[in-house]
């Protein structure tokens, strides 16, 4: 499972590292919708692979190249 911190311990890190209250927003902002897009994207490749490994066990595909 994925692992993230929390909104005050990312601001904190950034802070730290050297970046400006507004860069700090702009980062924050942007992770707010990646996240989501990223979760989304690893479910979409969980149901790929699930179907091609049903296509696996039925015999619709196979490792036989003619």
């Amino acid at each position: 499972m994925f692992h993230y911190m929390d909104r005050k311990e990312a601001i904190e890190m950034l802070r730290k590292a050297g970046f400006s209250h507004g860069e700090i927003d702009r980062i924050t902002r942007f992770r707010k919708h990646f996240i989501p897009n990223e979760l989304d994207q690893s479910r979409d490749d969980h149901r790929r692979l699930e179907f091609t490994r049903w296509l696996f066990r039925t015999g619709k595909l196979t490792d036989f190249v003619s």
